[in-house]
């Protein structure tokens, strides 16, 4: 799973060394005296490609859906004339954002002509209006203005600051004909001044826990705008060095320090980096996780920092492509079906179906690298973002938020105008076919602690670092499953399998091109419960999980939920079925009365599409408990509902050694997996277990495992 030589050619001569910046310094006393239009040819495009007409229209299209939920929210600003806000009227993230990525949405609209769509002159009108009334409130609330936002404080010089004026900069340089001299001098000023705040600072180094990548990425957005929009000021050449300084630290590794490559201005690559943000496996870590989020974000922060070279014509630098051929590697080895990657470490962010966010780095990849894999995924990605905002009424998925959809809008516009600049016919992509025998194989993340194995018709994954878990979907089955904390590996006396609550005394991985097993032991419940486990993923379409349970002379184990499941609804659905020996179950997603459902059984299937088998070695009742939620909580309202597969009636009365098998019989209906469970079995025969389902056999030792805490540091 390598780029291809041709597409690697092609992404170093387009994204070569790059110096620009090189228009006669101008007075900066008025900084928008050194403001460069947007040329017109970009705003309205003439592609003579069927493919890019196609694609610009489908974007096009996906931005006036955002902005049906976007205007009728936007609110006059009190005892301001002619000023607009988004949202909340505070100064901190959760309200500048909205009003920033509504300017931007708002100004493209108003601006951008996509051949052979016809748009009202009424609602072009109307978007140019508020989106400079949304200017107005930005500008003059900002810092370098003097002035406040409706809560009494500026914003500016913050945090993230440097992503909205990077928004808000984009709308005016989208708008600069339409902006009178007083508002053109504000944009201008706010882009300068939050620059200028990388000219001193360097960028963040931080790889345990907290990545500096993504901070490093958004903070290259605002300098590489202004060497773009203002090329004739003092500083737009120092802009273009700290937009390339940060671009290179954003996925900084180790093995950066070393590289000797040449990169942009004559400076090898070593010269560029000092940070390392990212491991050697391209995996981050964010929020105490290893983050598939954050690691996409990253990756769309520095493709969208292509654009203001793109819309100035000029070479962009080949910091925008560092390292993102290895990413995109890394995203299509953990691909889904749907144009997203599986977070096969969870996610606490509570959504997992972002192809909104990180289309950029697949219509980049398509159009300067030439990847016929990237073409692919953008394709689908698109035509999924339709599906999710058809179903969530124009929102980009269920968190159904002014900032995060905003945040999406933002990288469409991006797409389409790329799309519109890069005069070249986009990559034709293969086909899903041939995508999915491309994408199959194991990936064994050292770095990120992690095993993943995909084949055209599953998924399955474990994860061993601050969260440990399982997962095994079935093809298109992230709408089936969603990442829970604990799965498989399950809670226990109402504890997860997190690194807070248990040690991971022991792991074992054996990663091969075609399968993986993982093995180990967990101390729970304060070192008084060993649970070894072991997850397996052979080439067919099936995995088999296996525990086994030594619990201390005197300890009474109060609940045990293992074997879990997170269970996904199908996009516009409400409803699954869940069959069992007790017949056909119907689900509510949202609605309904939250409870928790028991039920007895030894295996359960969701809607025709995964089943699963219980084995145990006691004979023991087994009771499959369904999480029957009502409603999500917290900031993000995704709903979470759950499946447990192992549990007790009566835990209290387990034996001191109990063993349960989970075998997970992916692509199967409700009546295959009845009779696969009729002809499983688990067999066990002192530290060793065979799980036995028809001509398929797998065997697993725990022989020699103490279990104590304190024998190993989980690593490999």
């Amino acid at each position: 799973m390598r780029l291809p030589a041709l597409a690697c050619g092609l992404l170093l001569a387009l994204c070569g060394a790059a110096r620009g910046g090189d228009a006669a310094p101008a007075d900066a006393g008025d900084p928008a005296k050194t403001v460069r239009p947007i040329p017109a040819s970009a705003l309205t495009p003439k592609p003579s490609a069927p493919a890019s007409l196609g694609l610009i229209k489908k974007y096009h299209d996906s931005v006036r859906r955002w902005e049906t939920v976007v205007s009728p929210r936007v609110r006059p600003v009190p005892e301001r004339s002619g000023q607009l806000y988004l949202g909340l009227p505070q100064h901190t993230e959760d309200d500048v954002r909205p009003t920033a990525y509504a300017a931007m949405a708002l100004g493209f609209l108003a601006v951008y002509e996509p051949p052979g769509v016809n748009v009202d002159p009424k609602d072009r009108e109307a978007w140019r209006e508020t989106a400079i009334g949304l200017l107005r409130y930005l500008t003059s609330s900002h810092v370098s203005a003097g002035g406040t936002c409706v809560n009494g404080k500026p914003w500016g010089n913050q945090w993230q600051s440097a992503m909205w004026a990077r928004a808000a900069g984009m709308g005016g340089w989208f708008l600069w004909d339409d902006l009178d001299a007083d508002l053109q001098t504000a944009v201008a000023q706010l882009v300068e001044f939050e620059a200028d705040r990388f000219l001193r600072a360097a960028p963040r180094s931080q790889l345990r826990n907290n990545t500096g990548a993504e901070e490093n990425a958004w903070n290259a957005l605002v300098t590489s705008l202004a060497c773009n929009m203002m090329p004739a000021h003092p500083r737009a050449k120092a802009w273009e060095e700290a937009a390339i300084r940060y671009l290179y630290n954003s996925f900084s590794v180790a093995a950066d320090a070393r590289d000797e490559t040449p990169g942009d201005w004559g400076r090898a690559v070593k010269d560029w980096v000092n940070t390392v943000n990212a491991h050697d496996d391209f995996t981050l870590e964010n929020h105490g996780l290893v983050h598939m989020g954050y690691l996409k974000n990253t990756a769309s922060e520095v493709q969208e920092c292509l654009l203001p070279w793109l819309l100035a014509g000029r070479k962009a630098p080949a910091a925008c492509m560092h390292h993102m051929p290895e990413v995109l590697e890394l995203l299509i080895d953990c691909m889904a079906w749907d144009g997203g990657p599986l977070y096969f470490a969870g996610t606490d962010w509570k959504i997992y179906h972002e192809q909104s966010c990180e289309i950029v780095l697949y219509a980049m990849q398509r159009l300067l690298a030439g990847d016929r894999r990237a073409a692919f995924l953008e394709n689908t990605a698109i035509e999924w973002i339709a599906r999710q905002q058809k179903a969530e009424g124009g929102f980009y998925n269920v968190r159904r938020d002014l900032e995060y959809g905003g945040l999406c809008a933002t990288r469409l516009i991006a797409c389409c105008l790329a799309h519109g600049v890069v005069d070249a016919a986009p990559t034709v992509p293969i086909t899903a076919d041939e995508f999915d025998r491309l994408a199959s194989g194991t990936r064994h993340f050292v770095a990120g602690k992690a095993v993943v194995h995909r084949t055209p018709t599953k998924l399955a994954s474990f994860a061993w670092a601050q969260k440990r878990m399982a997962l095994a979907m079935p093809r298109e089955g992230n709408w089936v499953i969603w990442p829970h904390f604990s799965s498989y590996l399950g809670v226990v006396d109402g504890q997860d399998s997190s690194e807070r609550n248990v040690w991971l005394t022991r792991i074992d991985v054996d990663a091969r091109p075609n399968a993986f097993r993982v093995s180990g032991t967990l101390a729970r419940c304060q070192g008084r419960l060993a649970q070894d486990f072991f997850f397996a993923s052979p080439p067919g379409d099936f995995t088999v999980y296996v525990e086994r349970l030594r619990i201390d002379e005197g300890f009474r184990l109060a609940s045990r939920e293992t074997g879990v499941v997170g269970l996904e609804y199908a996009l516009g659905s409400n409803h699954r079925t869940l069959h069992g020996p007790w017949g056909a179950r119907k689900t509510t997603s949202y609605g309904g009365k939250a409870a928790v459902h028991v039920l007895e059984g030894n295996w359960l299937n969701i809607d025709d599409q995964v089943g699963y088998v219980v084995l145990r070695s006691d004979n023991r009742l087994n009771v499959i408990r369904y999480h029957d939620e009502s409603r999500g909580v917290g900031r993000v309202p995704q709903l979470q509902e759950w499946i447990s597969l192992v549990g007790e009636a009566d835990p209290v009365a387990l034996p001191a050694s109990s063993w349960a098998c989970v075998v997970t019989f992916l692509n199967k209906t409700a009546k295959d997996t009845a009779k696969l469970a009729e002809t499983a079995r688990l067999e066990v025969d002192g530290d060793k277990a065979t799980c036995r389902m028809g001509e398929d056999e797998i065997s697993v030792s725990f022989g020699g495992q103490t279990g104590h805490p304190g024998e190993s540091d989980g690593s490999p």
